[in-house]
């Protein structure tokens, strides 16, 4: 309803979340990929110039679909494009699914409520009627604390990748 939709999708706060990891690591992808400017690096991931300039300046991890056109353009898994893992071990989905299509796989599977992972997860459960309903994505905060969860890959929740792990 009219309620949910003025709810925020990503945490109080967390808007402008900084990561140091993320900025060391995005001006290594860049450096690494012959991409000297901030310019060079957006036209090559398709991701706008003023999104990449606060990442690389101030390490500003933006929104989940931005961090998703960065690890797609250059076949990254997300953990390793966050900074949180140091091996970047991604194969990419034969048939990549939707956010949707795998939380609700991983629902079932689990034989569970969305209310309930919602109460676990300390977040209301009309998030995941957005996110279902609208095929929104969860900020990053939320897809890693949702993939932890159910102790998967953000890319397997995310669908671009067949591995869990």
């Amino acid at each position: 309803g009219a309620i949910s939709r003025n709810m925020p999708r990503v945490p109080a706060n967390t808007e402008y979340r900084v990561s140091a990891a993320f900025r060391k690591r995005i001006l290594a992808i860049m450096e690494d990929s012959d991409c000297f400017s901030n310019r060079a690096f957006a036209e090559r991931t398709g991701v706008s110039l003023p999104v990449i300039a606060r990442a690389a300046l101030f390490g500003i991890v933006r929104t989940t679909r931005a961090l998703i056109k960065i690890a797609d353009a250059l076949e990254l898994s997300f953990s390793y494009l966050l900074g949180s893992t140091e091996k970047n071990e991604f194969i990419p989905s034969a048939a990549p699914a939707s956010f949707a299509a795998r939380l609700e796989e991983l629902r079932k599977e689990r034989k569970i409520t969305y209310g309930a992972i919602a109460q676990s997860m300390l977040f209301p459960r009309t998030y995941f009627y957005e996110w279902r309903k609208d095929n929104t994505l969860p900020s990053p905060e939320y897809l890693l604390a949702i993939a932890s969860y159910f102790a998967v890959s953000p890319d397997y929740l995310l669908g671009r990748t067949d591995y869990k792990n």
